[in-house]
């Protein structure tokens, strides 16, 4: 099993597990082509951290063909605080979000085999978006 960490990544965590979810039991190479096409920034992000999971498979002497996304999730990481000029002299404040982008990769070679079922990291559960429909 080879797990590769990509921290402090400039991307809510929020905005990031919708697209991390999709590639959870796909094979490594079809995960990378994926999100190379993708528009999103949150599959470049995740693109980068595929990429250099395959380089640590390579490095492990894992045959990179072979490996299967067994787990993909994001955490929140530090908040960065600012503050920009309001009227009056006042000023708001507004947060910029990081996160740490986690891959685990597993060896899946014969086709035959029972394999396991993805695991999928349980993380924040994401809200629902309301319509105006809803509210009456």
């Amino acid at each position: 099993m080879i797990k590769v960490k990509l921290n402090y990544v400039r991307h809510s965590a929020r905005k990031l597990r919708p697209v991390l979810s999709v590639f959870v039991g796909q094979k490594l190479e079809t995960a990378i082509d994926k999100t190379s096409i993708m528009a999103q920034d949150s599959a470049q992000m995740l693109n980068k951290t595929l990429r250099m999971a395959r380089a640590a498979a390579e490095e492990k002497e894992f045959s990179a063909n072979d490996m299967v996304v067994s787990q993909a999730y994001a955490t929140e990481g530090p908040r960065i605080k600012r503050s920009r000029a309001n009227a009056r002299g006042r000023t708001n404040r507004y947060i910029k979000h990081l996160a740490h982008i986690t891959v685990m990769l597993e060896e899946h070679k014969d086709k035959n085999s029972t394999a396991k079922e993805p695991v999928i990291a349980k993380g924040k559960v994401e809200t629902k978006v309301r319509s105006k429909k809803d509210k009456n």
